[in-house]
This record gives structure tokens, sequence and C-alpha cells, in this order.
């Protein structure tokens, strides 16, 4: 008796049987890419995690967030900020100035790319703000003052001696960027005391003040008028209370203290944004 043709040696069985086991291998590399995507994401909502409680710069942690979200600060990613990083899961000792800064910058960016801010996100941002306002000793605890000393030969081979005390912040990562010495008004005052002719009898106009290191050097050379301004309404008060500090005059509302003093400085409020023609009108300065 003949023994049967085995069924799997048919072509459409062979090929039914190659099918099958394909979809299995991509299943099963589907499984795996998911699972590694996965852990991707868990490991990049850490590096966020331990950026923020780092305290790291604040253009730092919005990118681990957008790179955790796969390009924009989603809810999920928003959820996990909220309850790994600001609230009781987070650990570490949490800096108010510093949350504020990083739940205030992470709310416009998600309202400004149209994506969902959850609910928790806006009451947290409440919640550091309250605590904020009502610390009363909150600004005086995060100052430090400092003396910075000037002593170069000026282009012409004079000698240049100047010190200028300030108050400035103890670290610009926590958000207080307004109250930091920052390099780049180290190397404009260096610049001012060495070629002091470019700014003696000229009305000079400075965007983003800060602690005011410019205009005190601007005041030592000479310059006409030393108009200062900046638009954090905290670097102002901070500003005056530096120029105050370097006996220098600030200009007040109706004061005629201006006028009969040599030191011509004015601490203004300037928003770069919302700056209008009227605004500036009645500087003119020389240089800005």
């Amino acid at each position: 008796m003949k023994k049967p043709f085995p069924f799997s040696h048919l072509p459409h069985a062979r090929r039914r049987r190659r099918s099958i086991s394909s979809e299995k291998r991509k299943k099963s590399m589907a499984a795996t890419a998911a699972g590694d995507a996965v852990a991707e994401q868990e490991q990049l909502l850490l590096h966020l995690k331990l950026a923020f409680l780092a305290r790291e710069a604040p253009a730092c942690v919005l990118a681990l967030a957008r790179k955790a979200g796969g390009g924009s600060i989603t809810p999920h990613v928003q959820n996990f900020i909220l309850e790994s990083c600001t609230g009781n899961n987070a650990g570490g000792d949490q800096n108010c100035t510093y949350a504020t800064t990083i739940l205030k910058r992470i709310i416009a960016e998600a309202e400004l790319s149209s994506d969902i801010v959850i609910d928790g996100l806006y009451e947290e941002f409440g919640q550091f703000m309250s605590s904020k306002s009502n610390n009363s000793s909150f600004n005086r605890a995060h100052k430090i003052h400092k003396e910075i000393s000037f002593l170069s030969p000026t282009n012409d081979n004079k000698l240049v001696s100047l010190i200028a005390r300030l108050s400035c912040s103890i670290n610009m990562l926590e958000g207080d960027t307004g109250c930091s010495l920052w390099p780049s008004s180290l190397f404009l005052s260096e610049f001012i005391l060495s070629y002091p002719k470019i700014f003696s009898k000229k009305c000079c106009f400075e965007l983003g003040s800060g602690v005011g290191l410019v205009g005190v050097c601007l005041n030592y050379v000479g310059a006409s008028k030393v108009i200062l301004t900046d638009g954090d309404a905290s670097a102002i008060v901070n500003m005056k209370a530096n120029m105050e500090m370097n006996n220098l005059c600030v200009k007040q509302e109706g004061s005629q203290l201006l006028k009969e003093n040599k030191n011509k400085v004015q601490c203004k409020y300037l928003s770069w944004e919302e700056a209008s023609e009227s605004d500036l009108w009645d500087c003119r300065p020389d240089l800005v």
C-alpha cells in the first residue's frame, strides 16, 4: 500500500508555515521595540528628575522635558514633573524660586504649543507663588554682597582704580537672573574703564542692566547721563539699592536732586517685548 503524500510537502502549506513564522518574528520585534521605547522614556524621565533636583539651568530642564515627551512637554511629562520633581515623592530640599521658574516656563511653553496643561501644574505653581510672597525674608536670604575691584591702565596709560559694591543673587541658576552678576557685564565694564573717552560726556542707555555694575562704571568715566533699564521689577529694586550703596544719585520722579548732583543715574523699568517709541522718546541716548 502506498504511503499518503505528506501534507507538509505541499507548496501552499510551506508558504503558510513561513507566513506564521514571519508574523511571530514581527510581533516579537514589535514587543522588543516597545519595551526599548518604554525603557528609554523611563531613562529620560530619570535624567529630567535628576536635573531638576540638581537645579540645573532651566533651559536644560526644559530641553530634557521636551525630549522625554518626544518633542513637546506632554501631559504625561507634566504629570511626572508634578509627582516626581515638585511633589512629596521628589526628595531633597525644594527651592521655591527655582521650582516657580521651572513651572512657569513649562506652563508657558505648553500653552504656546497648544498642548494640554494639566490642572495640577497650575495649582502647584500657585502654591509656590503664594509661598514665595508670604516669605518676607525671601529676597534678603538669597542675596550676597560683593565688591568688584578694577585696577588697570586705560588705553592712554592712565590708572583706573574702582571698587563697585553690589548686592547679587547667590546662584543665577535659581531663576533670579536679573539680580545675578553676569560675565558679560564684567567684560563690558572693563571695556568702559579701558576706553573712557568713548563714554565720557555721553548719554548712555543700557538694556538689561541687572545689578547695575555697568552704570557704576559709566558714572566713573564721566558719562553725562546714565539710564539703566530692566524688565524685572525685583531687579530694578535691587539695582536702585546698589546705586545708593555706591553713593550714586538715583533719579526720582519730580526730584531736583538729579540736577544738583554730578552723579546722573536713572533706573527705569523697561520690558523689551512691550517697549514703545513713546517709552524711549525722552531718553535720546548717544550710546546704547
